[in-house]
């Protein structure tokens, strides 16, 4: 498949958190605010002049100064984007709100605060909001209440007027935006795929990192040169990935090297979910809370075992899966759980998976790919017996 030259604007993009979209915005008087989670609120984040950067890490090949304050036995992503930050990686930002996701983000978040990266003096927003863990309507309310909590330090340090009017645009906005991607993402279903699992990967993580309404172009752009690309060719294994956090398409890139295509990203950083679209009719607050709860499909939710299966399988058939990559950060405790369950139900489901362990940053790349190149060869053994036996 050809090299498409529009894929190159997102690839610059990755390359270090302070990239060419934000120094422009910045200059342009914006505020740009941290965010490391799914359900932190990113459409409230990116109200007025704010606009929402997912924390990375790209630039950190070491955690030294982190591992002394977290431990080298907390997930590497979590000491990762504290090393950025203690290595001024994210000087340029105007503000930090972490989702409570797990309690070694809390830690980083924590940490963050303690050693005054930032001084507080008004200026800057740090926040943590307390998610919880089940979905009932109990938790709706606190929900709201730590939205508007944010809402409200933003208007405070920015001076933006956060009304309701004004979060509903931001919503409107973040769903257009969301139209213009899944028309991309869903050239992935296609029998010929028009676009590999590294090059979405790729796209979608650099539309986490920058303004939004600056990628508008540059997606509509890629999209027409996808229209016209010759799809991958049929009888290549086609994978869903489902696992712990991975914004580094470099590992999308390794397992797509072994003869498959990754056609479904059901992990942390991924797509799905990640692509609907949030209501903007009556509360605008309650809109946002339901769907982070609802839509939320990270182990933490702990009622959600069984619903999350039950997606995984509709993933596999949408996309037309043929095997699923189950990749688990070392130290993840909330996805290192999930496995236990979660792998025996595909396996029973019949549904081909492996696991693999991996930190943060890329490495163990040999041992990676023969562990994948195994796994792909079993698929393809799988189906040529089963042609075999036709």
């Amino acid at each position: 498949m050809e090299k498409l030259k529009e894929l190159a604007f997102f690839e610059d993009l990755l390359t270090t958190p302070n990239n060419a979209l934000v120094e422009k915005a910045v200059e342009a008087g914006r505020i740009p605010i941290g965010y490391n989670c799914f359900t932190a609120p990113e459409p409230l984040l990116s109200v007025g002049k704010a606009f929402a950067v997912r924390l990375r890490a790209p630039q950190t090949t070491s955690t030294e100064l982190a591992n002394f304050y977290m431990s080298p036995f907390t997930c590497s992503y979590s000491r990762s984007i504290l090393e950025a930050a203690l290595d001024d990686q994210y000087d340029f930002l105007r503000g930090m709100v972490f989702a409570a996701c797990c309690v070694q983000i809390q830690r980083t978040s924590h940490n963050y605060k303690i050693q005054k990266l930032k001084d507080n003096d008004g200026s800057f927003v740090h926040y943590l909001i307390d998610v919880p863990r089940k979905m009932f309507d109990g938790n709706i309310e606190p929900l709201i209440e730590e939205f508007k909590k944010v809402a409200e330090l933003m208007s405070t340090a920015y001076g933006i007027d956060i009304n309701d009017d004004a979060v509903k645009k931001a919503v409107h906005e973040h769903n257009e935006f969301n139209k213009i991607l899944k028309k991309i993402s869903d050239l992935r279903k296609l029998d010929h795929p028009k676009i590999t699992g590294s090059e979405w990967h790729t796209v979608y993580t650099a539309c986490k990192v920058a303004p939004k309404d600056m990628l508008i172009e540059p997606l509509k752009k890629l999209k027409v040169a996808l229209d016209k690309r010759q799809g991958l060719s049929s009888g290549v294994p086609r994978i869903m990935v489902m696992g712990s956090i991975l914004d580094n398409s470099a590992y999308i890139e390794l397992m797509e090297s072994q003869g498959c295509v990754v056609v479904a990203d059901r992990f942390c950083f991924g797509s799905l979910p990640g692509m609907e679209l949030i209501s903007e009719d009556g509360d605008i607050y309650r809109n946002l809370a339901l769907y982070y709860l609802e839509t939320n499909e990270c182990p933490r939710m702990m009622e959600k075992t069984n619903q999350r299966i039950e997606h995984a399988v509709q993933y596999v058939e949408e996309y037309k899966a043929d095997g699923i990559i189950f990749e688990t950060m070392q130290f993840c405790d909330v996805w290192g759980y999930e496995k236990l369950t979660t792998m025996k139900a595909l396996e029973e489901s019949g549904i081909p998976i492996v696991r693999i362990e991996r930190e943060y940053a890329f490495a163990g790349e040999g041992q990676l790919r023969t562990r994948v190149q195994a796994f792909i060869e079993s698929i393809v053994n799988k189906q040529l017996n089963k042609q075999l036996a036709e």
